[in-house]
């Protein structure tokens, strides 16, 4: 059995059939699933929601060699929940997963509608979300910025790798040891005193 056997079928009984990505995004509360079209696609068991054109994502890449490469994410024209998530930090999004599909579908029509999907979504790329930011264009306009990195980018880092008391409490649970460690960031130290 071939990897897209319903697809080559489709393309051998000379079927218009189009591909769309797909875009899985592992929030901690509540996590979401888009696709670049309109509507609601049902694709490997889920529902997909319909972004259209308002998401857009650059460097879409595998890296050569096990680079660690950066994908963007650019949300425009969200709607307030997603900018209240990122008003409140970015917890709900450091280091959760973030995977895109491409699923490829038969159209019917001149109307361009999805008549069904061909063959399950298959995972083209997988990381994990890093920064999220958002920037504002006049009252209304709202744009919503997620870099993700593939799943090469913290190779070389140790488990709780980090000096942070988060990762401190996963290694040592109860230790308090690196609690002051953001206060320390600002403070001025003088040494020598005499």
């Amino acid at each position: 059995m071939s990897l897209f056997s319903q697809t080559v079928e489709a393309y051998l009984d000379n079927r218009t059939i189009e591909a769309s990505l797909l875009v899985f995004m592992d929030f901690t509360d509540n996590p979401k699933r888009w696709w670049t079209g309109f509507g609601t696609l049902m694709a490997g068991g889920y529902e997909w929601e319909g972004a259209g054109d308002i998401v857009q994502i650059d460097g879409l890449s595998q890296g050569q060699a096990g680079e660690a490469t950066e994908t963007t994410f650019t949300l425009s024209g969200v709607n307030p929940e997603i900018v209240a998530m990122v008003r409140s930090g970015s917890a709900a999004v450091k280091d959760r997963r973030v995977i895109v599909y491409i699923q490829f579908f038969h159209i019917e029509g001149s109307g361009g509608q999805v008549h069904s999907t061909l063959d399950g979504p298959v995972a083209l790329w997988a990381g994990r979300m890093d920064l999220l930011r958002y920037a504002a264009d006049g009252p209304s306009a709202r744009t919503v910025i997620l870099t993700a990195e593939n799943i090469w980018s913290s190779r070389r880092r140790p488990p709780f790798g980090l000096y942070t008391d988060q990762d401190q409490k996963a290694r040592f649970p109860g230790d308090r040891g690196l609690e002051q460690v953001p206060d320390l960031v600002t403070k001025t130290i003088e040494w020598p005193t005499f």
